[in-house]
């Protein structure tokens, strides 16, 4: 008997325990059918009248309970707000309505139905009237005379009927365990037996099920865990020979589809990290928001998720994330922030991110770096207006400057002529500075038409300097301004009245920002077959908002300045095949590096 067991499949094992089952506790069900007519007719009265009865009586007292606050308080107030929308469109109707969609009224309880409606009508018809004509102080009257007190008298009616059913629910279920009392003993014997067998077959069946399904749940679990590609052993019971077949092919298949979805997300991520554009983006469910590379580098997060403290924080610096923490929608905003000291140019844009159903599911907030395009954007606009001057120039600084020269003679014959009482009355030393500035730019705007090529020559730096420093010297000592030279002596091939432009214009610049009691430095030395000349100065410096701009037409930090001094020095040098850079300002002064090509064979 035992052997024909052990060879019987699962199923078979389990259908024969459950038909000896069945058989013992086939002479339990003529008991238990008897038992379940009686429960059932329990269970009837207290479905059809005990429950029902019990939350009508609760929804009414709760709506009472509502109504005397809802009155009371538009008595308190006077009437002042509608107190007929209040009390007609409460939210409690509606619950009414659909409880009784749920629950219909059961007939006992009619009566205070009735009862409910008619207290109703005292609002509806007496005080509703009253207040239509503005009677609120005998609406007042009607409400605590009248309508209060049959309210509260209908509400200790319904508690006091709520009591009393309540303990007819307690008596009805109070029915039940007789009812089950009666069938106990005769299952107890019943259990009994059955209980007996099922441990003598368990125990049969557990030798031969047990043992491999404690491996499998082993194994499942760590395929659970991640350990996908886990498998399970053969087994010697038929179903579990299958179940452990597709466990194993479930395990490979994960394993399989896991790493691909590493691979794809891998992928995904370096094609995010890889774009030259910021992108972030916030989950709704999640409530996080989500960073590639580019914008943690750019504004220095640490991590791919980003806190709410972390944009708080930073929001006041960069506007950027003000947008980000909006719901604006946003297409191609153009923006210039600041950061580490570099201005940004960013066209940014704001839009839902929808999923495959269209529904919104976060915001993402992406950004593009136009920098460059918007520097060549100003560089074209620079062209223009240099364009614009060069015209200008070419066709009118010469006619300029000719009556510019026989105004300043006049002037010049005339302070010889003049008192110093005259000169201060008429502001004679004003009108001579005035147009000694209008001369340099005139100038300047000669020099920027004039794109001839540098008529080249071998000269010496030290040499060109010592023509050069006699005419700077008068203007330098009046503002007690010293100049220290440390020339190395090399040919250079260069148009010496060019040149001289360019250190003209660089004394001036730097006499303007020492002001006074300063000192010009000027070195040279060579560095990797190059002339390179340092020349510094100990002025105020040259403001960050210029820096990168310095060199361009129209950037100057003077009032009077006109920005045009140092792109003419940058066009001389790149013509002489040169380079002229800032190498340091702050503001205890500025050094300019400029590197002239060294002749090697004289």
């Amino acid at each position: 008997m035992v052997t024909f067991f052990n060879k019987l499949s699962f199923r078979n094992k389990l259908l024969s325990i459950l038909l000896i089952v069945m058989f013992i506790f086939s002479g339990f069900s003529l008991l238990l059918i008897q038992s379940i007519e009686d429960v059932s007719k329990v269970t009837n009265a207290i479905k059809d009248e005990n429950i029902p009865t019990l939350i009508w009586y609760n929804q009414w007292e709760k709506e009472l309970e509502i109504k005397k606050q809802l009155v009371t308080n538009h008595v308190n107030d006077n009437f002042t707000s509608d107190f007929q929308a209040d009390f007609s469109e409460h939210d409690i109707v509606k619950n009414n309505t659909s409880l009784q969609e749920e629950y219909p009224i059961p007939k006992n309880v009619e009566s205070l139905h009735n009862q409910l409606m008619l207290l109703d009508f005292i609002i509806t018809n007496k005080v509703f009237g009253l207040l239509e004509y503005n009677e609120t102080e005998a609406a007042e009257n009607v409400i605590n005379s009248e309508y209060l007190p049959k309210l509260e008298l209908l509400k200790e009616q319904i508690i006091t009927k709520r009591n009393s059913e309540f303990n007819a629910l307690q008596n009805n279920t109070n029915t039940y365990p007789k009812i089950i009392e009666k069938s106990l003993y005769f299952l107890l014997l019943i259990t009994v037996l059955g209980i007996l067998l099922s441990l003598y077959f368990s125990f049969k069946m557990s030798k031969s099920i047990t043992k491999p399904i404690e491996t499998m749940v082993g194994k499942v679990n760590k395929i659970a865990n991640g350990n996908y590609g886990e498998t399970i052993g053969s087994s010697t019971q038929i179903e579990l020979q299958s179940l452990a077949t597709s466990i194993n092919q479930m395990s490979t298949s994960l394993q399989q589809s896991f790493q691909q979805i590493v691979e794809d997300k891998v992928k995904h991520e370096q094609t995010l990290n890889s774009l030259p554009i910021g992108i972030i983006t916030y989950d709704n469910n999640a409530k996080v928001y989500l960073a590639n590379s580019f914008v943690r580098g750019l504004f220095h997060f640490e991590g791919e998720k980003i806190n709410d403290s972390d944009l708080m924080e930073k929001q006041g610096q960069y506007p950027i994330f003000q947008m980000l923490l909006s719901d604006e929608s946003i297409i191609n905003k153009k923006i210039n922030l600041t950061i580490d000291e570099t201005d940004y140019v960013f066209l940014v844009s704001q839009s839902n991110l929808k999923d495959h159903n269209q529904i919104t599911t976060g915001k993402i907030l992406y950004f593009v770096d136009i920098t460059e395009s918007a520097i060549l954007e100003n560089r074209i606009i620079q062209s223009e207006k240099l364009a614009l001057v060069g015209e200008m120039a070419a066709s009118s600084a010469h006619e300029i400057r000719n009556p510019l020269t026989v105004i300043h003679g006049f002037l010049t014959l005339m302070k010889e002529s003049m008192s110093s009482e005259e000169m201060k009355k008429y502001n004679f030393h004003l009108m001579m500075k005035e147009i000694d500035r209008l001369y340099s730019i005139v100038e300047q705007m000669l020099l920027m038409s004039n794109h001839q090529k540098p008529e080249k020559d071998m000269i010496i730096f030290s040499e060109l300097l010592n023509d050069l420093l006699p005419l700077m010297y008068s203007s330098l000592e009046a503002k007690n301004i010293k100049v220290i030279t440390d020339i190395r002596d090399e040919y250079i091939l260069a148009d010496q009245k060019q040149l001289k432009q360019v250190f003209l214009n660089l004394f001036r610049n730097s006499k303007d920002a020492i002001g006074d009691n300063g000192l010009i430095t000027i070195e040279t030395q060579v560095e990797d077959d190059e002339y390179v000349i340092y020349f510094s100065d100990n002025g105020s410096g040259i403001p960050k908002s210029i820096k990168k701009v310095l060199f361009e037409p129209f950037s100057t930090s003077k009032s009077n300045g006109t920005g045009l001094g140092l792109n003419v020095v940058r066009r001389i040098i790149k013509n002489h095949q040169g380079k002229i850079m800032l190498d340091s300002s702050n503001p205890k002064g500025t050094v300019f590096k400029i590197t002239l090509p060294l002749i090697k064979n004289q």
